[in-house]
């Protein structure tokens, strides 16, 4: 019997980046993955706003990428430039849920 972990890795792929249902390819950080990316409604953003966040203030473009970890070379890091489909963005956090990132970026401010 399998553990409840290696059932969890199981329906990373199969499931939730199940590129028939909810995943598309993306390039993310030069990587290309399949990922899940959603764009908060103001609202979603608004009630999220109970922790802190180092970027408020912040106006403009903001995605969730949920991705495999284990598709990535490393783990992204609050601040970081990361590279989504060609738009840089800014890491804003990134959670680590039994192998699945959900990373929030932010856009790259210009100017």
């Amino acid at each position: 019997m399998s553990s409840f972990k290696d059932m969890v890795a199981g329906d990373i792929g199969e499931t939730f980046l199940n590129m028939d249902e909810f995943a598309e390819e993306h390039d993310l950080g030069g990587v290309s993955c399949p990922c899940v990316v959603q764009s908060p409604t103001a609202r979603e953003t608004f009630l999220s706003q109970d922790k802190y966040s180092g970027y408020d203030g912040v106006h403009g473009k903001i995605v969730v990428v949920h991705v495999a970890k284990d598709s990535l070379p490393e783990v992204p890091v609050e601040g970081q430039r990361l590279d989504l489909d060609g738009e840089i963005f800014i890491v804003s956090s990134c959670t680590d849920d039994i192998g699945m990132l959900s990373i929030e970026l932010h856009e790259e401010a210009i100017g």
